[in-house]
């Protein structure tokens, strides 16, 4: 017998579902894996055939499907239809975005601007709103085609190096497309906000229970109505016994649990801190989850996991040991029953070794004296989107060291404060005629984050235009480390920063 339907099953387990996979979905997702490829490989050989063959009069993105085109082809075109769903433009030089058909205003959800468009702007691109020598925002093109959208523009980090622009994926941080998102969104799970956020929590009152997996799969099955007991086999015009087998009550998931006589002696001798009775939950759902607040009283010693659930799953068994084998047992021989699987459970849990300290990730493993070290620091200011940037250079040619600072409005977080810094430091030095001559440069950060990203060579949709600014300025040094240092080892860029942040002014400082 089907108890749940398998549109239920297949949602994820967050939603109420098992996470089982809807396969035409699953299937759209990797599909759309490829189209994905085409976009960003467009040299590689697959590429070349296929938008050789289907896209020589426009793009991958929107080339129509000929009467002619193959099954593989149109089911690659089909996971080019969910890309666009999650795809966005990260800015570098505006060259290949168009302002009023292209998304690009932001990195939440796809997002063009409300037009209509003049006939002059409806052809123009993004790099018409932009300065074609500092390649930096011209707020008089913006509030002539575009004022009200003027501070979001101003808060995209666009390429200082007039690099190309990119798409990335707006479901995962690191902006690359992976099939888990993309089978959300065929299952349009992720970009739809519900109207109201669920009054049961999933993932809080049934998985994340600590507990083994057979109760929580009986917490699942009893929220779900998947229990064969007398009112669902009614419901499925099933003729049986559709009374509690004990008092002849009718029989639901209340009943059993803590409404039947049997069961609610069972919760008067329970050792817990608080006695469950009938009155405190008007449903279901409130039984499931307020009973894992009760915890059990010391003498039982059960501290990892709530005993309530095991009580559940054992009130279950005892009523299918009742009608199936004719056993009884009695109000003490369940709890007793209950504490000892609870006991057994917790004593298999096995705590796992302590590992090894690590090194911080990215911090220096030896000292280099003839290298130009860098050290950087950012302040943000969360209500005014403000961040001062600071940054000071100790160059052993020199007897003293370079410091500069700087602000930028409309930057959106902490992070993004710290990736301009150090953006902004590495400009400073590969512009500089002063600093020309140096070819090994350690950079020094306190943010973690940032450091960690650049040294694992990770993607950012955040910090995507940002990113690849440092890594194309990372080529013109002969060697070139990103490392961690803590912030009581980096106080001079950090008060730069600060000072830059309150004063809102450019300081540089030149060594001498």
């Amino acid at each position: 017998m089907s108890w749940v339907a398998w549109s239920k099953l297949s949602k994820p387990k967050f939603e109420g579902g098992l996470g089982f996979k809807d396969i035409e979905a699953f299937n759209d997702a990797f599909l759309a894996k490829i189209g994905w490829r085409l976009l960003h490989d467009p040299n590689s050989l697959l590429a070349k055939t296929l938008l050789g063959k289907y896209c020589h009069s426009s793009s991958f993105m929107e080339c129509p499907s000929p009467s002619s085109a193959s099954h593989g082809w149109r089911g690659i075109l089909i996971g080019r239809d969910l890309l666009k769903e999650g795809l966005s433009w990260s800015i570098g030089n505006g060259s290949n975005v168009r302002i009023w058909r292209d998304p690009w205003l932001s990195l939440q959800y796809p997002q063009t601007p409300i037009g209509p468009p003049t006939c002059q702007s409806s052809s123009m691109l993004v790099k018409d709103l932009l300065c074609p020598e500092s390649q930096s925002w011209n707020l008089a093109a913006i509030r002539d085609l575009l004022p009200q959208y003027e501070d979001t523009i101003r808060s995209i980090n666009t390429s200082s190096l007039g690099l190309q622009d990119s798409l990335v994926w707006l479901p995962e941080k690191s902006g690359q497309y992976t099939t888990k998102t993309g089978y959300l969104i065929a299952k349009k799970s992720l970009l739809s906000t519900p109207a109201s956020s669920p009054a049961f929590n999933w993932n809080k009152n049934i998985w994340q229970v600590k507990a083994s997996p057979k109760i929580k799969n009986f917490l699942w099955k009893t929220a779900s109505g998947a229990l064969s007991l007398g009112s669902n086999l009614a419901k499925r015009g099933l003729r049986s016994a559709h009374n509690c087998q004990r008092c002849g009550e009718r029989e639901d998931e209340l009943h059993l649990l803590i409404h039947c006589p049997f069961a609610q002696q069972v919760w008067k001798l329970a050792p817990l801190h608080l006695q469950l009775r009938p009155g405190m939950f008007p449903d279901l759902q409130s039984l499931l989850s307020k009973s894992l607040s009760a915890t059990a009283l010391p003498p039982t010693g059960i501290f990892m996991s709530p005993l309530a659930p095991w009580i559940m799953w054992n009130l279950w068994k005892a009523r299918n040991y009742l009608i199936f084998e004719e056993r009884f047992f009695s109000e003490q021989d369940l709890l007793l029953k209950a504490i000892s699987e609870a006991r057994e459970w917790q004593s298999a849990q096995k705590c796992l070794p302590t590992s090894a300290k690590r090194r911080p990730a990215g911090a220096a493993t030896q000292e280099n004296r003839a290298a130009v070290k860098c050290y950087v620091d950012a302040a943000w200011c969360c209500s005014s989107n403000m961040c001062g940037q600071g940054w000071i250079i100790y160059d052993p040619s020199s007897s003293s060291p370079t410091q500069f600072s700087d602000s930028q409005s409309f930057v959106k977080s902490a992070l993004t404060a710290e990736a301009l810094a150090l953006r902004s430091a590495l400009l400073t030095i590969s512009r500089s005629s002063a600093l020309s001559h140096v070819k090994v440069l350690e950079v020094y950060s306190d943010c973690k984050v940032l450091i960690s990203t650049l040294n694992s060579k990770a993607s950012s949709k955040e910090l995507n235009a940002i990113l690849l600014d440092i890594t194309s300025l990372s080529e013109s040094f002969d060697s070139i480390s990103f490392n961690f240092v803590p912030r009581l080892d980096n106080v001079v860029a950090d008060s730069l920063a600060k000072s830059a942040l309150v004063a809102e002014k450019t300081f540089f400082s030149v060594g001498v």
